[in-house]
């Protein structure tokens, strides 16, 4: 296979050749790619900056550190709290699951406000048939 010469690199032409195909065939115009882009790309991050700002000032972070079912009518469950200010009470639902995956029971739990910003919170859930799972659906403050 040879090299193939382009119009515009091609020595047999002449300037005027070349400028009569050149304007025949005009480069292709990236500008308004390149702008959408990088609109596009500034939405992005300023979206990011917003949700990780938002969601890092939460007066209350919660986590199902374990549960066990202890009976068919109980679960005992274990969460760890924290607040950056201890001042804040809230409370969280806590949601039972069972085998079917049928909500078994819930409750919400409520602590009021500490002089600590971390602390474990041992309850429990009263099921109407046994649970497998449990989980915290929302934690938030007292309003």
């Amino acid at each position: 296979m040879g090299h193939v010469p382009t119009p515009s690199h091609d020595p047999s032409l002449n300037d005027a050749a070349r400028e009569r195909i050149a304007n025949r065939y005009p480069k292709p115009r990236r500008a308004p790619w390149i702008i959408l882009n990088i609109v596009l790309a500034a939405i992005l991050i300023g979206w990011t900056v917003w949700a990780g700002l938002y969601h890092a000032d939460q007066p209350i972070r919660a986590s199902l550190h374990g549960y066990q079912a202890v009976s068919d009518t109980r679960v005992d469950v274990t969460i760890n709290l924290h607040r950056p200010d201890p001042s804040v009470a809230g409370s969280c639902t806590l949601v039972a699951t069972g085998a079917d995956h049928v909500r078994v029971g819930e409750t919400t739990v409520t602590f009021p406000a500490s002089a600590s910003k971390d602390e474990t919170i041992h309850t429990s859930v009263k099921t109407f048939s046994r649970a497998v799972t449990a989980e915290l659906q929302k934690c938030g403050p007292m309003r």
